[in-house]
């Protein structure tokens, strides 16, 4: 693919401005396609396929060139870039859900779904992580990993009813208070399973078991420093996803 080239671009931008057609998009849009290849495969990495994100990109640059307005002294790549990859972002936020985990890590999520039934059909309440992972034998933080990809893979229909033909959308109150909190741990979630299994453990050992840093680099076979400058890392990370 051709290199970027942001005057090409940009007179291309204010030709179809000038003097729209069907043409003059196309010959715009197919100078953009480099950018868009550059904006696609810094997110590849997030769990979708560089080709869906890469015809998100080029849609997304296309409606672009069709707003674009010369007149405001903007150069076309200013306007465009944060468009595109705003598209791309809004993208993987909407679908994330439908991120298929790793095969194994799916089969995880299944027997740990089971387990939570059976021990909510046993005691008639949520099971917590440290009690399903004890009824698995698994550690702690492999029942967290699981519980991560489930919730990312999870696809729930607002339109799907059940039993008594009531949808899910009927059976939420009004300004139900839980409501946001239970997005706010889906979100959690889903930004849980953008990381490492490591970066995952240095979470589980420092806010879950509530060891220093020093505690969590001896478990982990790391100096301080190094967990330090990870922990740092990861937390800017969720935190820059979850906002």
């Amino acid at each position: 693919m051709a290199a970027i080239n942001a005057a090409v671009m940009h007179a291309l931008a204010c030709q179809y401005a000038a003097a729209p057609s069907e043409a003059s998009l196309r010959e715009a849009a197919e100078a953009c396609f480099p950018l868009c290849a550059l904006i696609a495969r810094r997110f590849q990495s997030r769990g979708a396929e560089y080709d869906d994100l890469f015809q998100v990109a080029c849609l997304s640059c296309v409606s672009a060139l069709k707003g674009f307005d010369p007149e405001r002294g903007l150069k076309f790549t200013t306007y465009v870039t944060p468009t595109v990859t705003g598209a791309v972002r809004n993208y993987l936020r909407d679908q994330a859900p439908l991120l298929r985990a790793p095969r194994a890590l799916r089969q995880q999520a299944m027997e740990l779904e089971k387990a939570r039934e059976a021990f909510l059909a046993l005691h008639h309440t949520e099971p917590t992580a440290r009690q399903l992972a004890g009824q698995l034998g698994w550690t702690l933080e492999k029942v967290l990993t699981a519980w991560a990809a489930q919730a990312a893979s999870r696809v729930s229909s607002l339109e799907e009813t059940d039993e008594n033909g009531l949808t899910l959308a009927q059976q939420l109150p009004f300004l139900e208070p839980g409501f946001a909190q239970m997005e706010q741990r889906e979100d959690l979630s889903r930004a849980l399973a953008l990381l490492s299994g490591e970066e995952r453990r240095l979470l589980s050992l420092r806010f879950h078991e509530r060891l220093s840093q020093r505690d969590a680099a001896a478990r982990m076979g790391k100096t301080q420093m190094q967990i330090s400058r990870m922990e740092r890392r990861l937390l800017n990370a969720l935190r820059k996803e979850l906002t």
